[in-house]
């Protein structure tokens, strides 16, 4: 199958589809498939350093690069996505196209609907009612004028769970048109790097608490991705303030980037709470340091207002580590029906009980780890993942088809 996924940018400091569309791109190549990506190269206020004037070949998936600009809404656009859509996207026999209030989506939807190519679109979580109250009237002009025509004469559209299915059902872009069939709704989780559920790295580990002495000898409550206001850290800095005031063997590690300055509201949260020396904010960690950071973890938190998936929960859970989520975390049927790890609302009291719940029963949060490595095991590697979507997509094109028939026997019968 001749395959082309677009998103708006590659940068992996972006998170989201910028890492899950090459990852299940490469393993829809190693199954066989032809996949190509169209990506700006937009990274923030910058640009990536890639080669525009050729593809790059990434474990057999071709990627292409266009010159995007970004203004400070973060609206990407770019006229040389627009050419290379209208010009190659009937080559295709399937489109997949991430978010929703973005020029890359947009347009992708619209050659896809001029040349007559199925097409899935994917919004990753932007349709969850939190984050549709944010910037409410740049999202409604832009629905009314685009998302919610690019929605509702898709061929079929993408959740990461059911829940997230469930959260967006009142979107009015997804509701069936009076004078058409709705598109077809699938859910396949976002998949996860076979790594993950490698043994843990003793070295690694030894070489991360080097960095930061301080978690030496201390059960770690680990914090990990963007530093955002979306993540309930909020309710993380006061949460854990209950936990440890008066207690010297914990510690909170926060890892992620801050490219928004929103850690200095943490800080002070932090500070206010009196436990901001027990705290430790390390940055963006990658490579092994990602790997060691988890699995030096004694309990994961990530009380969030709002997760599509929650995939730093399904490495957490992939690494052993007992979770304390959010309801609001999309993944949390599954987590709660795993028995890996304990799910609250959105409240600092109510996440700093399941914090010492899961710190004082070691054993019981060594059976949630276990637990949670078994269900990513069996659900979330991309091999599995990735076959999933093929089959979705091959679905989508046999409704396309029939559908296409449909119309044209509608066209005859006049």
């Amino acid at each position: 199958m001749r395959i082309l996924q677009v998103v708006a940018t590659l940068a992996p400091r972006q998170g989201g589809p910028s890492i899950a569309c090459p990852e299940l791109s490469r393993e829809l190549a190693r199954q066989g498939h032809q996949v190509s990506i169209y990506a700006s190269d937009v990274d923030g206020s910058g640009h990536l350093l890639v080669p525009l004037d050729r593809p790059v070949i990434d474990e057999g998936v071709t990627i292409h690069h266009f010159r995007g600009w970004s203004d400070p809404s973060k609206y990407m656009f770019s006229p040389d996505m627009w050419r290379a859509l209208r010009d190659n996207v009937a080559e295709f026999d399937v489109v997949h196209i991430y978010s929703v209030y973005g020029f890359s989506s947009s347009a992708a939807a619209y050659w896809c609907r001029r040349r007559g190519v199925p097409h899935m679109v994917h919004p990753h979580g932007s349709f969850d009612p939190f984050l549709r109250r944010r910037h409410r009237p740049r999202k409604w002009l832009h629905a009314k004028l685009l998302a919610e025509r690019d929605y509702r004469r898709a061929t079929a559209v993408l959740f990461n769970s059911a829940e997230e299915m469930r959260l967006a059902s009142d979107w009015v872009g997804l509701k069936t048109p009076r004078n058409g069939e709705a598109p077809k709704r699938f859910v396949v989780p976002v998949g996860l790097d076979p790594r993950w559920l490698q043994e843990p790295d003793v070295a690694a580990g030894e070489r991360l608490r080097s960095r930061f002495p301080e978690l030496r000898g201390r059960r770690l409550v680990l914090y990990f991705g963007r530093i955002n206001f979306k993540k309930g850290l909020d309710i993380l800095a006061r949460a854990f303030a209950l936990v440890a005031r008066g207690r010297d063997d914990v510690h909170l590690v926060l890892a992620g980037p801050d490219t928004e300055g929103y850690g200095r509201k943490v800080r002070e949260w932090l500070r206010e709470g009196g436990v901001l020396e027990k705290t430790t904010s390390t940055g963006l960690l990658e490579g092994e340091d990602r790997f060691a950071a988890l699995q030096l973890a004694d309990v994961f938190a990530l009380p969030s207002y709002t997760e599509n998936f929650g995939q730093v929960v399904a490495e957490a859970m992939a690494s052993g580590v007992p979770v304390v989520i959010s309801d609001q975390v999309n993944i949390w049927p599954e987590v709660k029906q795993a028995n890996a790890g304990l799910v609250v609302p959105c409240d600092a009291e109510a996440t700093a009980e399941a914090l010492r719940s899961v710190l004082a029963d070691t054993e019981g949060g060594r059976q949630m780890g276990r637990n949670g490595r078994r269900w990513v095991a069996e659900h979330l590697p991309w091999k599995i993942v990735a076959a999933r979507m093929a089959n979705a997509y091959q679905e989508m094109v046999e409704h396309h088809n029939s559908r296409r028939a449909c119309q044209l026997v509608a066209v005859d019968a006049r």
